[in-house]
Protein backbone atom coordinates (compact mmCIF):
# COMPACT_ATOMS: atom_id res chain seq x y z
CA UNK A 1 0.00 0.00 0.00
CA UNK A 2 1.39 3.33 -0.97
CA UNK A 3 0.86 7.03 0.08
CA UNK A 4 -1.78 7.23 -2.79
CA UNK A 5 -3.64 3.92 -1.65
CA UNK A 6 -3.81 5.88 1.78
CA UNK A 7 -5.58 8.90 0.90
CA UNK A 8 -7.75 7.22 -1.32
CA UNK A 9 -8.96 4.83 1.66
CA UNK A 10 -8.64 7.53 3.69
CA UNK A 11 -11.53 9.70 1.38
CA UNK A 12 -13.46 7.24 0.97
CA UNK A 13 -14.41 6.84 4.03
CA UNK A 14 -14.89 10.63 5.18
CA UNK A 15 -17.28 11.08 2.69
CA UNK A 16 -15.23 13.25 0.47
CA UNK A 17 -16.63 13.07 -3.25
CA UNK A 18 -14.80 11.33 -5.66
CA UNK A 19 -11.70 9.30 -4.51
CA UNK A 20 -8.41 11.42 -5.63
CA UNK A 21 -6.01 10.03 -8.25
CA UNK A 22 -2.97 11.48 -6.85
CA UNK A 23 -2.19 12.56 -3.73
CA UNK A 24 1.62 14.28 -2.42
CA UNK A 25 1.24 16.62 -5.58
CA UNK A 26 -2.98 17.41 -5.21
CA UNK A 27 -3.67 20.82 -5.36
CA UNK A 28 -6.72 20.64 -3.52
CA UNK A 29 -6.46 21.62 0.25
CA UNK A 30 -8.61 18.62 1.50
CA UNK A 31 -6.09 15.85 0.08
CA UNK A 32 -3.22 18.31 1.23
CA UNK A 33 -4.51 18.10 4.43
CA UNK A 34 -5.36 14.19 4.08
CA UNK A 35 -1.42 14.01 2.93
CA UNK A 36 -0.59 15.97 6.36
CA UNK A 37 -2.90 13.78 8.60
CA UNK A 38 -1.14 10.65 7.38
CA UNK A 39 2.20 12.49 8.00
CA UNK A 40 1.15 13.09 11.98
CA UNK A 41 -0.56 9.66 12.23
CA UNK A 42 2.75 7.99 11.36
CA UNK A 43 5.05 10.10 13.09
CA UNK A 44 3.19 9.58 16.52
CA UNK A 45 2.81 5.88 15.99
CA UNK A 46 6.68 5.71 15.37
CA UNK A 47 6.72 7.82 18.76
CA UNK A 48 4.76 5.34 21.04
CA UNK A 49 5.74 2.17 19.48
CA UNK A 50 8.98 0.33 19.12
CA UNK A 51 8.19 -1.38 15.85
CA UNK A 52 10.23 -4.50 14.95
CA UNK A 53 10.77 -3.54 11.69
CA UNK A 54 12.42 -0.15 12.72
CA UNK A 55 15.03 -2.10 15.02
CA UNK A 56 18.13 -3.04 12.65
CA UNK A 57 19.16 -6.74 11.69
CA UNK A 58 22.24 -7.00 13.93
CA UNK A 59 23.83 -4.82 16.91
CA UNK A 60 25.79 -1.84 16.30
CA UNK A 61 28.94 -1.54 18.18
CA UNK A 62 31.19 1.32 19.60
CA UNK A 63 35.17 0.10 20.25
CA UNK A 64 36.75 1.82 23.09
CA UNK A 65 40.15 3.71 22.12
CA UNK A 66 40.29 4.89 25.75
CA UNK A 67 40.46 8.27 24.59
CA UNK A 68 36.99 8.64 23.16
CA UNK A 69 34.41 9.76 25.59
CA UNK A 70 31.25 10.57 22.89
CA UNK A 71 30.37 8.65 20.17
CA UNK A 72 27.87 9.78 17.43
CA UNK A 73 24.45 7.74 16.79
CA UNK A 74 24.07 6.58 13.16
CA UNK A 75 21.93 7.64 10.59
CA UNK A 76 17.97 7.55 11.18
CA UNK A 77 18.27 7.25 15.01
CA UNK A 78 15.07 6.88 16.65
CA UNK A 79 16.00 5.53 20.55
CA UNK A 80 17.64 2.41 21.68
CA UNK A 81 15.53 -1.08 20.82
CA UNK A 82 13.58 -1.80 23.97
CA UNK A 83 14.99 -5.01 24.68
CA UNK A 84 17.96 -4.01 26.44
CA UNK A 85 20.67 -1.27 27.15
CA UNK A 86 24.12 -0.86 25.91
CA UNK A 87 26.15 -4.08 26.95
CA UNK A 88 29.87 -3.52 27.23
CA UNK A 89 31.96 -6.87 26.20
CA UNK A 90 34.31 -6.38 29.43
CA UNK A 91 31.10 -6.90 31.65
CA UNK A 92 28.80 -9.33 29.12
CA UNK A 93 26.35 -9.74 32.08
CA UNK A 94 25.59 -6.62 33.23
CA UNK A 95 24.00 -3.58 31.45
CA UNK A 96 26.14 -0.02 31.24
CA UNK A 97 23.39 2.43 33.73
CA UNK A 98 22.15 4.92 32.17
CA UNK A 99 20.77 7.11 31.05
CA UNK A 100 22.28 9.04 33.98
CA UNK A 101 21.52 13.13 34.39
CA UNK A 102 24.16 15.89 34.26
CA UNK A 103 24.30 16.57 37.73
CA UNK A 104 24.76 12.33 38.79
CA UNK A 105 27.23 12.31 35.85
CA UNK A 106 28.82 15.12 37.32
CA UNK A 107 29.31 13.41 41.35
CA UNK A 108 30.33 10.84 39.77
CA UNK A 109 33.19 12.32 37.88
CA UNK A 110 33.87 13.82 41.16
CA UNK A 111 34.10 10.82 43.14
CA UNK A 112 37.50 9.26 43.63
CA UNK A 113 36.13 6.15 42.41
CA UNK A 114 35.50 4.36 38.49
CA UNK A 115 31.81 3.34 37.48
CA UNK A 116 32.11 -0.56 36.55
CA UNK A 117 30.67 -0.78 34.29
CA UNK A 118 30.65 2.34 32.18
CA UNK A 119 27.29 4.34 32.62
CA UNK A 120 26.04 6.62 29.88
CA UNK A 121 23.84 9.46 28.49
CA UNK A 122 22.47 11.00 25.36
CA UNK A 123 24.19 14.65 24.57
CA UNK A 124 24.82 16.27 21.07
CA UNK A 125 23.47 13.81 19.37
CA UNK A 126 25.99 11.44 20.46
CA UNK A 127 26.26 8.78 23.61
CA UNK A 128 29.19 9.78 25.95
CA UNK A 129 30.44 7.23 28.52
CA UNK A 130 32.15 7.63 31.94
CA UNK A 131 34.80 6.47 32.58
CA UNK A 132 36.14 6.39 28.81
CA UNK A 133 35.23 2.84 26.54
CA UNK A 134 38.93 0.83 27.28
CA UNK A 135 40.99 0.31 23.89
CA UNK A 136 39.33 -3.05 22.32
CA UNK A 137 36.32 -2.72 24.77
CA UNK A 138 33.02 -3.22 22.53
CA UNK A 139 29.87 -1.50 24.01
CA UNK A 140 26.77 -2.90 22.06
CA UNK A 141 23.43 -2.05 21.32
CA UNK A 142 20.43 -2.45 19.05
CA UNK A 143 18.96 1.01 18.16
CA UNK A 144 15.36 2.12 16.61
CA UNK A 145 15.44 4.25 13.25
CA UNK A 146 12.54 6.86 12.45
CA UNK A 147 12.95 6.12 9.18
CA UNK A 148 9.03 4.69 8.58
CA UNK A 149 8.45 5.93 4.97
CA UNK A 150 10.65 5.00 1.75
CA UNK A 151 10.95 5.64 -1.56
CA UNK A 152 9.14 2.43 -4.08
CA UNK A 153 12.56 1.36 -3.96
CA UNK A 154 12.69 0.57 -0.09
CA UNK A 155 15.20 3.46 0.37
CA UNK A 156 14.41 5.52 3.67
CA UNK A 157 13.88 8.92 3.41
CA UNK A 158 15.54 11.84 6.02
CA UNK A 159 13.91 13.77 6.96
CA UNK A 160 11.47 11.07 7.57
CA UNK A 161 8.24 12.87 5.00
CA UNK A 162 6.32 12.04 1.99
CA UNK A 163 7.92 12.68 -1.14
CA UNK A 164 5.65 10.91 -3.98
CA UNK A 165 2.87 9.03 -4.67
CA UNK A 166 4.64 5.95 -4.38
CA UNK A 167 6.07 6.32 -0.97
CA UNK A 168 5.55 3.07 1.39
CA UNK A 169 4.99 3.07 5.10
CA UNK A 170 7.49 0.46 6.79
CA UNK A 171 4.54 0.13 9.94
CA UNK A 172 0.93 -0.76 9.21
CA UNK A 173 -0.98 1.38 6.50
CA UNK A 174 -3.71 0.94 8.80
CA UNK A 175 -2.58 2.67 11.64
CA UNK A 176 -1.80 5.55 9.68
CA UNK A 177 -5.05 5.52 7.43
CA UNK A 178 -7.24 5.78 10.77
CA UNK A 179 -4.83 8.16 12.58
CA UNK A 180 -5.39 10.46 9.24
CA UNK A 181 -9.32 9.97 9.32
CA UNK A 182 -9.78 11.88 12.99
CA UNK A 183 -7.09 14.21 12.50
CA UNK A 184 -9.11 14.89 8.80
CA UNK A 185 -12.48 14.94 10.54
CA UNK A 186 -11.22 16.89 14.04
CA UNK A 187 -9.37 19.51 11.65
CA UNK A 188 -12.62 20.01 9.77
CA UNK A 189 -15.11 20.28 12.95
CA UNK A 190 -16.74 17.43 12.34
CA UNK A 191 -17.00 14.32 14.77
CA UNK A 192 -14.37 12.14 15.09
CA UNK A 193 -14.14 10.93 18.67
CA UNK A 194 -15.37 7.14 17.59
CA UNK A 195 -12.65 7.19 14.67
CA UNK A 196 -10.12 8.52 17.21
CA UNK A 197 -11.09 5.86 19.78
CA UNK A 198 -10.78 3.10 16.35
CA UNK A 199 -7.09 4.46 16.17
CA UNK A 200 -6.15 3.83 19.98
CA UNK A 201 -7.86 0.30 19.63
CA UNK A 202 -6.32 -0.80 16.26
CA UNK A 203 -2.73 0.93 17.66
CA UNK A 204 -2.79 -1.22 21.25
CA UNK A 205 -3.67 -4.68 19.16
CA UNK A 206 -1.14 -4.25 16.58
CA UNK A 207 1.82 -3.05 19.28
CA UNK A 208 1.01 -5.50 21.32
CA UNK A 209 2.42 -7.88 18.69
CA UNK A 210 5.47 -6.36 18.79
CA UNK A 211 8.17 -6.09 21.31
CA UNK A 212 7.57 -6.41 24.78
CA UNK A 213 10.96 -5.80 26.28
CA UNK A 214 11.26 -3.13 28.73
CA UNK A 215 11.68 0.55 27.77
CA UNK A 216 14.22 2.86 27.78
CA UNK A 217 13.70 6.64 28.86
CA UNK A 218 15.85 8.62 27.34
CA UNK A 219 14.17 12.08 28.12
CA UNK A 220 13.66 11.32 31.64
CA UNK A 221 15.54 11.39 34.51
CA UNK A 222 17.66 8.47 35.62
CA UNK A 223 18.81 9.00 39.91
CA UNK A 224 20.41 6.86 41.71
CA UNK A 225 20.27 6.36 45.57
CA UNK A 226 23.16 6.48 47.15
CA UNK A 227 21.98 4.49 49.92
CA UNK A 228 21.77 1.44 47.87
CA UNK A 229 23.70 1.85 44.65
CA UNK A 230 27.36 2.48 44.13
CA UNK A 231 29.25 3.04 41.53
CA UNK A 232 32.82 1.66 42.74
CA UNK A 233 34.62 -1.08 43.74
CA UNK A 234 34.97 -2.07 47.55
CA UNK A 235 37.32 -3.89 48.80
CA UNK A 236 36.66 -6.32 51.68
CA UNK A 237 38.75 -5.85 54.74
CA UNK A 238 37.30 -7.51 56.91
CA UNK A 239 39.77 -11.08 56.57
CA UNK A 240 42.63 -8.17 58.40
CA UNK A 241 44.29 -9.91 61.23
CA UNK A 242 43.54 -8.02 64.78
Amino acid sequence: MSLLTIIQGVALRCNYGSVPSTAFANTDPAIQLMVACAQDAGDEAVERVNWEKLKTQVPLTFTGDGVTAAWPLPFGFQNLGPSTTFISSAYPTLHMPGPVNEEDLLVMKLLPVTAQPSVWRMVGGKIEFFPVLQPSEVASYVPTTGSWITGAAGNPYSPVAWQADTDLSVIPERIIRLGAIWRWKMAKGLDYAEFMSDFEAALDRISGEESTGRVIPMSTRMTFDSDTWFPGTVTDLTDQAY
